[in-house]
This record gives C-alpha cells, sequence and structure tokens, in this order.
C-alpha cells in the first residue's frame, strides 16, 4: 500500500475538512528484521504508523509470548504517550519494516488546532480498552472459552493462525464435548479474538 494513502488514511484524519501538513513530521525510520521499536526502559514518545513490513508486540519479559501484530496502516505506542512512564511491552520488526513516528508534541498540537482529530484518538483509545477487557475475561474464564482461548494461544504461529482443526481431537484434547467446544469458538469469534474461514483459525491476541 503507498505510505502516503496510508498516512491520508489514518483513523487520525476522518471526518476532518482538511488533513494537517504531514511534511512537518520526521522522516520515517527503518528497522531490521528483529529489531527494538519500542523497549519498556526505551522508547519514543511517539504514536507509531507501520508503512511497511511488519512489527509485534511481545511480553517484556517473554519474547515467545506475541501480544499482538501490526501491518501496513496499523499503529502502536498509545502506552507511551501523555504520562507513561515505561511501556507495558517490548515492539521489534518481524520482519524489515519502516514506521512514521507521531511524536507527542504534534499530537498535542494537532489536538489543540482541530477537537475533530482528539475525539478520534479517544475513540482509538476506548476501542482498544473494549478490546483488552474481551481479552482479560476470557483468560480469567474458567469455561469453554477461557480453556479454548489459551490453548489456542499456545499453538498459533507468530500471526496466531492455526491450520485445519479436528473438532473431535480437539475437543479430546480439551476435554469439553463437541457442542460446548463449538459454542466456546462462536463466543470467541463474537468477542472479535479470533477469525474464522475455510476451516482455519486465526486468534487476534
Amino acid at each position: 500500500m503507498d505510505e502516503q494513502r496510508i498516512m491520508e488514511g489514518l483513523f487520525l484524519f476522518q471526518n476532518l475538512t482538511r488533513l494537517p501538513d504531514l511534511t512537518q513530521l520526521p522522516a520515517p525510520v527503518s528497522f531490521a528484521r528483529g529489531e527494538s521499536i519500542y523497549a519498556p526502559d526505551d522508547y519514543p514518545k511517539a504514536l507509531g504508523v507501520v508503512l511497511q513490513g511488519r512489527a509485534e508486540a511481545v511480553a517484556a519479559r517473554r519474547d515467545s509470548a506475541v501480544l499482538n501484530a501490526f501491518g501496513p496502516g496499523a499503529v502502536f505506542g498509545a502506552a507511551a504517550l501523555f504520562g507513561g512512564k515505561a511501556y507495558v511491552a517490548r515492539v521489534r520488526a518481524a520482519a524489515d519494516c519502516r514506521v512514521q513516528f507521531l511524536p507527542e508534541d504534534t499530537l498535542r498540537a494537532w489536538f489543540l488546532a482541530e477537537p475533530q482529530m482528539a475525539l478520534n484518538y479517544m475513540a482509538f483509545l476506548t476501542d482498544r480498552v473494549r478490546f483488552l477487557n474481551g481479552k482479560i475475561a476470557v483468560y480469567t474464564c474458567e469455561g469453554a472459552s477461557g480453556k479454548l482461548y489459551s490453548w489456542l494461544c499456545a499453538n498459533g504461529d507468530g500471526d496466531g493462525a492455526l491450520p485445519k482443526l479436528s473438532m473431535t481431537k480437539l475437543a479430546a484434547a480439551l476435554n469439553m464435548g463437541r457442542t460446548s467446544l463449538y459454542r466456546a469458538f462462536d463466543e470467541l469469534e463474537k468477542q472479535n479474538l479470533l477469525v474464522r474461514k475455510d476451516g482455519k483459525v486465526r486468534v487476534i491476541r
């Protein structure tokens, strides 16, 4: 996707009559695969927008625990802004990538000049809170949904993708009936915590 088109389509700019001057932003930064972009004690006070390639957030103390993945157009780094004292995870380049940073000072100026942009940002944060609350509810659930979600997260690849699953074998592995298993899949799908297509499953982590 064209980098300029990615920036112009950013959620911050929805319902604006005109875009801010994007030429005043710092130049995009390139990262090699595996390179750290944000770390708990070393991160820019900025939102990151992936322009090319792919990045992923991993648990600060468990690099194997992938929390989220970001392709072109995806945004990360909100937790680094407006008072954050330490970043909550590590973001690394999952492949060679280019990132456009939106510094906190720039965002402050934009929000003061254009209230709609501030509303767009609040809507973005609200969506993230809802998503995280849904994940917390599943992780703390002792029922079929929580058990299934934990198994899928543990057995998916870096993108959360799993091959076609045998419902009979999966039900046996999780020690639950097929009806409960299908119901658990439906519940997770309604909460946007997984996607099913052509018999394959991808977990949204």
